[in-house]
């Protein structure tokens, strides 16, 4: 009798002490490292190839518990293939439900004026590509093929419509650019396809440069305006955001200010040495800056400049108006 008492003792702490591995097990694990650690599950993956590269990434304490609690509550065989991202420790229960439910969707927003290796930086920054597939993707000639509008485009810079977009992590980069191009035609097409005549290169070049000049949609009208007498009469555009768009190599965020050096650069960026347009737009302009060209405003102006207190633009007829303004508002400031 005392045997078998002690024997349930032995048998109760065994079961106690089991029972506390595996609630252990299903906790999340302390730390995860070289975050975001990416899951990738693969059509014709077996549960159990699956579970062992879990565990392999360390987002598991237990291989066995994590198979145990999966088949236990029969959801083994149910997980969706795709990119999975965590950045902090889950649990097994939420693991489970997380590869169940399938890839996170996850909202982007491209903002006006984004250049297109700032919107390569925003996708994978949110795990939805790798970074750089958008910015050395090489099969530029099959959307070419596609999309007619970029029949004259050397890149997609300039055809990044900013917008909100809804992309599932892990996402295929030939989905995310043909969604991206959609969406341009969709919201743009209308407006620029209108005006057969339109060189579209052309526009969305010089939309790009008042995106990121101008910040009013009635000066945006005049300086396209300018920026066309200038183009025909041959005289140097002189814009600075093509020289910050060269000097910092195609971004604007966190570069630092231009310098006299880089005003002598010899680039077909620098509009201060070359004439004409620069050989792709500088950022990705949205339909004000768009309408702005298509509704350019003829004027006497020659010469504008941007306050740098409250970025309002000031227009000049002529250099010496131009100089006094340049003293006025930049040299004395």
């Amino acid at each position: 009798m005392k045997f078998s008492l002690l024997g349930f003792i032995f048998l109760g702490l065994a079961i106690i002490a089991v029972g506390g591995i595996f609630i252990n097990g299903l906790r999340p694990v302390g730390h995860i490292y070289n975050v975001p650690v990416v899951i990738d599950i693969n059509q014709g993956e077996s549960f159990s190839e699956i579970s062992g590269k879990i565990y392999s990434v360390g987002l598991i304490r237990s291989k066995n518990i994590f198979k145990a609690y999966s088949i236990l509550n029969g959801v083994a065989f149910k997980f969706s293939t795709g990119k999975y991202f965590f950045d902090k420790p889950v649990s097994v229960f939420e693991l489970a439900d997380i590869l169940t439910s399938g890839p996170k969707e996850v909202s982007v927003v491209i903002f006006p004026g984004m250049t297109l290796k700032e919107a390569d930086d925003r996708l994978s920054e949110s795990g939805v590509i790798n970074r750089g597939e958008l910015t050395n993707y090489e099969n530029f000639n099959k959307f070419k093929n596609q999309y007619l509008f970029l029949i004259d485009a050397k890149s997609f810079e300039g055809f990044i419509f900013p917008d909100t977009y809804n992309f599932h992590q892990g996402s295929d980069i030939d989905f995310v650019i043909g969604k991206i191009l959609e969406n341009f035609s969709n919201k743009a097409g209308g407006l620029i396809f209108l005006n057969k005549d339109v060189n579209l290169l052309k526009l969305l070049t010089i939309a790009s440069f008042l995106e990121k000049e101008v910040p009013d949609y009635e000066d945006m009208r005049l300086v396209a305006g300018i920026i066309e007498k200038r183009l025909k009469i041959g005289m140097l555009l002189q814009i600075d955001a093509t020289l910050i768009y060269n000097k910092c190599s195609g971004r604007f965020l966190n570069c630092e200010p231009l310098k006299e050096i880089d005003y002598k650069t010899d680039s077909l960026y620098n509009t201060y040495l070359y004439t004409g347009l620069t050989p792709t737009p500088i950022s990705n302009p949205g339909l004000k800056a768009i309408e702005a060209v298509l509704n350019k405003k003829d004027s006497a102006y020659l010469y504008y400049l941007s306050n740098p207190k409250n970025k309002k633009t000031i227009f000049s007829k002529n250099l010496d108006e131009h100089n006094k303004n340049r003293v006025k508002y930049l040299i004395n400031r």
